[in-house]
C-alpha cells in the first residue's frame, strides 16, 4: 500500500519510471548538458503558481491539491482560452488512478452549488477531467475562498474523498496569465 501511495505521489509530481540508457551515464571527458525541465514556475501568487512549458512557453495556473494529512491527491490547472471563446478559461483536474470514473469530479466554490464534470481519459499520471470556466464562474472563484472537489475511489464508491484548492492569490494569478493565441 505504501508503494502504491508513493507511486501516486510521484505520478502527480510528474515523475515517471523510464528505462535508463547508456546516454544517462556520460563517458569521462564528455560534455554533460543539463536536461531542461518540461515546465518552469514563472510566478507565485498566494497558493497558485504560474507555470510555463519550456517547449512552447504556454503558461497556466497550477495548484497541487492535498488531503487532510498533507498527501498529494490531485492537480488543478487552468489555462486562459483565446478571446471570443465560449469559456474564458479551461480547467483540468488530474485525479489518481483508482478514481471511480463514472462519478466524475464534483466541483463547488465555497458552499455554492456543486457541478459534476466527467473524466475524459486516464494515462499513467492519472485520470483527466477537463471543463470550461465561464466569466461568471471565474468571477465566483475570484470572490471565493476555496474550490471544493469531491472524488470517489473504486474501493469505496459510497464515500467521497473531499479535497480543497485554496483561492488565495487566484485573482492576481489569473489576471497575470495571458490569453492563449488562437
Amino acid at each position: 500500500m505504501r508503494i502504491l501511495k508513493l507511486a501516486v505521489i510521484f505520478a502527480l509530481a510528474g515523475f515517471s519510471a523510464q528505462a535508463q540508457s547508456t546516454e544517462d551515464y556520460p563517458v569521462a571527458g564528455s560534455t554533460v548538458t543539463a536536461e531542461q525541465p518540461n515546465e518552469i514556475v514563472r510566478e507565485t501568487h498566494g497558493d497558485w503558481e504560474i507555470r510555463c512549458t519550456t517547449a512552447t512557453n504556454t503558461c497556466f495556473l497550477y495548484q497541487l491539491m492535498l488531503n487532510d494529512e498533507g498527501t498529494p491527491v490531485a492537480e488543478f490547472s487552468i489555462v486562459k482560452l483565446p478571446l471570443g471563446s465560449e469559456a474564458v478559461a479551461g480547467a483540468t483536474i488530474v485525479a489518481p488512478l483508482g478514481t471511480l470514473l463514472t462519478r466524475g469530479v464534483i466541483f463547488a466554490i465555497d458552499d455554492g452549488e456543486a457541478t459534476q464534470y466527467p473524466f475524459s481519459w486516464c494515462t499513467r499520471p492519472g485520470c483527466f477531467s477537463r471543463f470550461g470556466l465561464t466569466d461568471l464562474l471565474v468571477a465566483d472563484m475570484k470572490a471565493g475562498s476555496n474550490v471544493n472537489i469531491t472524488l470517489y475511489s473504486i474501493g469505496n464508491a459510497q464515500k467521497g474523498v473531499s479535497i480543497t484548492a485554496s483561492l488565495k492569490g487566484f485573482t492576481a494569478a489569473f489576471d497575470a496569465l495571458e490569453n492563449q493565441a488562437q
